[in-house]
């Protein structure tokens, strides 16, 4: 007969069995899948003018440095920095003494040279004269030296006459060379005044024109700035003396990104309007693109370019920074969709059925609507028609991500409501 012990056992051992034999079947309990309510719009591809946002100077292609041009003293300085001046206006003032003394010296040189001109052509003149008389006694002798030859010859003329005509008609001979000679002579010296006159001549404008940049002027009308000479200092050749800018004729320097300059570029060959808009001062001004640089900027990677403004725009002032709106080429094919729906730089949601599926785009470029808005051109070939792309921003977007659409009929004209949609919201 079993012991105590071993009948504790054994009823421990039923009770367990029995304990396990009649508790209740509970199966888990399937939580269900969250849906996230998100807003979408339809992609539509249009042919769209994508806009570029672009920080650019204010500046003026009539921007001048003037410089001295002669070494001298500054005597006089009738404008200060600030100041508007009309064009041809004396600016400031250098000593002309020295230039006018080396004028002077200079056009009395000339004076010596063409005083010594005048007699060399006398004398050129005179010796064509004397050389037109020798050559005409030389025609007489070489007639007697003939004449001599034939008397002699029939015994009616001593020999001591025959070398008398002979002998003058050497010496009438070496009388002509000698007459030409002078007159190549009086020849060259003429020609070697007309040089040394020449050479003066240029010594004197260059002297006038030292006596001309004694009184700096201005090349167009402007305002001065940056003044770095007073009265009293001497200045060099090439050193730096005040700024001269046109703010009448402003234009914006700003860059364009490598990648879109080439197609600006032919537009523009092509004879196209490439519209821009400023903004400044709370207020816009119109203007087009004028031209692009035919190199890249070093260390940029961008190419600048030139925008001008319509006449009469005032109110920016020269050096500062504007924001500038580029209206670009038209671009085929491309979905309007509002900045919020983009995640990176080129990754949107499409619905795919009831869940997210990601898309990666060609981003074109981007545009502003009048409320100030921002919206992204998208190229794909996994975006066409009719495709329901995600607008709300959700911190957990996945592929595969349950959603609960919501077709926003404004979402595409003002995506800033966008905001207001609680992504927890079942």
């Amino acid at each position: 007969m079993p012991g105590k012990p071993t009948l504790i056992i054994i009823s421990a051992f039923v009770v367990v069995v029995l304990l396990v034999s009649t508790r209740p079947d509970n199966k888990p309990e399937v939580r269900k899948e969250r849906a996230w309510s998100v807003y979408v719009i339809e992609a539509t591809p249009k042919t769209l003018n994508p806009t570029l946002e672009l920080f650019g100077e204010v500046q003026s292609p009539q921007n001048a440095e003037l410089s001295a041009g002669i070494e001298a003293v500054v005597t006089g300085m009738p404008v200060r920095d600030g100041n508007m001046v009309k064009k041809d206006e004396v600016l400031l003032i250098l000593d002309d003494r020295d230039a006018l003394l080396s004028l002077r010296q200079t056009e009395a040189d000339l004076k010596e040279a063409e005083a010594q001109k005048n007699f060399a052509r006398i004398r050129l003149t005179r010796s064509r004269e004397a050389y037109k008389k020798e050559t005409e006694l030389l025609t007489i002798n070489q007639s007697r030296a003939a004449r001599a030859e034939e008397l002699a010859a029939e015994g009616l003329l001593s020999q001591s006459d025959k070398d008398t005509a002979s002998e003058n008609l050497a010496r009438q001979q070496i009388a002509i060379n000698l007459a030409e000679l002078q007159v190549e002579e009086n020849s060259a010296k003429l020609i070697e005044l007309d040089a040394r006159i020449a050479r003066i001549t240029a010594l004197r404008d260059a002297a006038s024109i030292d006596l001309e940049r004694t009184r700096i002027k201005a090349p167009f009308s402007g305002v001065i700035s940056e003044l770095q000479v007073s009265e009293g200092d001497r200045v060099r050749v090439g050193d730096p003396l005040m700024r001269l800018q046109n703010p009448d004729a402003i234009e914006i320097r700003a860059q364009l990104p490598s990648r879109i300059a080439r197609s600006v570029t032919t537009r523009l060959s092509s004879g196209d309007t490439i519209s821009a808009v400023i903004q400044s001062d709370n207020s816009e001004i119109t203007g087009r693109l004028l031209r692009v640089s035919g190199q890249t900027s070093v260390g940029s990677g961008g190419v600048d370019s030139f925008i001008g403004l319509k006449p009469g725009s005032t109110g920016l002032r020269l050096g500062s920074t504007v924001r500038v709106q580029l209206e670009l080429p038209a671009e085929a094919n491309v979905v309007a969709v509002p900045g919020e729906a983009v995640y990176g730089s080129n990754r949107l949601y499409k619905l795919d059925g009831d869940r997210m599926k990601m898309i990666e785009f060609d981003r074109i470029g981007e545009r502003e609507f009048g409320s100030g808005g921002t919206e992204v051109l998208a190229r794909s070939d996994l975006l066409g028609k009719g495709d329901q792309v995600i607008v709300t921003k959700l911190a957990n977007a996945a592929d595969g991500l349950l959603v609960q659409p919501m077709l926003d009929a404004n979402a595409q004209s003002s995506p800033g409501t966008l905001s207001n949609i609680d992504p927890e919201a079942p």
